[in-house]
């Protein structure tokens, strides 16, 4: 089966009208979208959120209704901001989805937005008096933690780290006090003020149950921090030299970031993302970082950027995801790039052979010509591009399993008046699946935010991954576990919770189905 599969090309088809999208999503500068099943009906539902101007529509809530989308009027969340994440997250841990949207606010544009969900996806807007929607956050990327282990999910928010708005120009940690009351806990928690960021990401890379943080940025602002226990962090020693990133000009800076076992040694692996200003004149690749273990107290990391096959991108790559697209058992490296031939969408999307990547999507077309490569400034290369229709990249692409065949699919949220975002239905040849949903209601956080689930045949490791939400860049992605399981029929699933509070264990599960578990 393993073999197989590696001979045949990820597959993915443009089903943004089929499904109901459009016209919605067509005419609007799109920058983030976030997945989340906010009715309970098994389905994940979808939030597009805007940079709303003149031109352009407010943010948009569409239901999901057994794989095909219908456009949500609800008043409340058709907010006009300039938006940069939307997250997904049973805050309350009332047993719902609530949302928090990210946003960089100016005269007349909304900071960032927290509802309550009460009930079947009916959202009442908690933003004012929430404490984690401040007037000067210039919020970017988010993601869901339970950092203290109290059993209720905290935010990590990037800010943004240009001088084009008036934030605080710190990325901020808000801790969950209850009934969706949020306060500042960056400083108190060990997280230096002053560190702007484009990406965040949260997981426990030391294997000790605790989530810690990585915030991603400008020259000298990559930063681990691990969680010493306690709601306290500390910065990883050498992490500043370990993630160091050059960039050649200063409209350059790293992205998005996200975590995974690309090496299947069962340790979360670290991929950067970046927002380059002309790649096409000068390609660079996203980077991986392996996780070589525990050292002294701290994560070595090691950049294997090279030598995994992970080759210069010609196009920016700000949105990154580890998710086993092929169901191979090993997850596979997603940017936010889309290639056309024939007018075939092709998501550049690096494959996971074992220790090495391929990419087959950069070779669909002759993008960048050397006509391409000539054009110095952003607008006049976008504009040609956008007339040729050889490749499109987006902010956000946050993957999801939108029609439940236990394949994941992509959502490209498009910023182009002219060219529509793109829902696209993965129709890839693949292997056996699992996808878990948790259910910890009085143990951990509901969701099980932070469980590691470890999925092993006759005692080897199959695959491996950590239930979460909120990764890549402007991005939320629903709090399912996906694992691949290759050939594999039934399989031995380990649930490791959160904060030392236990592992449930289930055996001879079988292959291609969501297994929901509670403790």
């Amino acid at each position: 089966m393993i073999a197989l599969l590696l001979q045949v090309a990820l597959e993915f088809r443009d089903v943004t009208e089929e499904r109901g999208l459009l016209p919605h999503v067509a005419g609007i500068r799109g920058h983030a979208a976030g997945w989340g099943d906010v009715d309970g009906d098994g389905y994940a539902d979808l939030y597009v959120a805007t940079f709303h101007n003149e031109g352009s529509k407010a943010n948009q809530f569409f239901r999901n209704r057994a794989g095909k989308f219908a456009l949500d009027g609800q008043e409340a969340l058709r907010i006009s901001t300039r938006s940069t994440a939307s997250l997904f997250a049973d805050f309350d841990n009332d047993g719902d989805l609530d949302l928090y949207v990210t946003s960089m606010p100016t005269a007349g544009i909304a900071p960032c937005s927290l509802f309550r969900n009460d009930g079947g996806g009916a959202f009442v807007d908690l933003s004012q008096d929430s404490g984690a929607c401040p007037g000067n956050l210039a919020g970017r990327s988010a993601a869901a933690l339970d950092f203290d282990g109290d059993g209720l999910l905290d935010l990590l928010v990037a800010d943004d780290p240009t001088a084009s708005y008036k934030g605080r120009q710190s990325s901020r940690l808000f801790r969950n006090l209850g009934k969706l009351a949020f306060a500042d806990a960056t400083e108190a928690a060990g997280l230096p003020a002053g560190i702007p960021a484009l990406g965040v990401a949260a997981g426990d890379v030391d294997l000790d149950g605790r989530p810690d943080v990585f915030l991603a940025s400008r020259n000298g602002s990559n930063r681990l921090f691990l969680n010493s226990g306690g709601g306290k962090f500390r910065e990883a020693r050498g992490s500043r030299e370990t993630f160091a990133w050059t960039f050649p000009e200063t409209e350059d800076t790293t992205a998005g970031v996200c975590l995974g076992d690309v090496d299947g040694d069962g340790k979360p692996d670290l991929v950067v993302g970046h927002h380059f200003k002309r790649p096409w004149m000068k390609p660079v690749a996203v980077r991986l970082y392996l996780n070589r273990g525990v050292k002294d107290g701290d994560v070595v990391f090691e950049d294997a950027t090279e030598t995994s096959g992970l080759v210069p991108l010609p196009m920016k790559a700000p949105h990154v995801e580890l998710q086993d697209f092929d169901n191979d058992g090993r997850p596979d490296l997603l940017t936010s790039i889309v290639k056309f031939a024939g007018g075939k969408p092709h998501p550049v999307i690096f494959r996971n052979l074992g220790g090495t990547f391929r990419c087959d999507a950069l070779a669909v077309n002759d993008f960048p010509t050397a006509e391409d490569r000539a054009i110095g400034q952003s607008g006049k290369l976008f504009e040609k591009m956008l007339r040729e229709k050889k490749i499109l990249y987006g902010a956000p692409m946050p993957s999801a399993d939108f029609d439940n065949d236990g394949r994941l699919d992509l959502f490209l949220c498009s910023w182009w008046l002219e060219a529509p975002s793109m829902l696209l239905r993965n129709e890839s040849a693949a292997g056996n699946w699992l996808q878990v949903d948790l259910d910890c209601a009085g143990k951990v956080n509901r969701q099980g935010i932070g469980a590691r689930i470890v999925v092993t045949r006759g005692g080897v490791l199959v695959s491996s991954r950590e239930v979460a939400a909120g990764f890549g860049y402007a991005s939320g992605q629903p709090a399912t576990a996906h694992l691949g399981l290759a050939q594999h029929e039934t399989v031995d699933v380990d649930i490791i919770l959160p904060h030392g509070a236990g592992t449930i264990v289930r055996k001879d599960v079988k292959a291609n189905q969501r297994l929901k578990v509670k403790p």
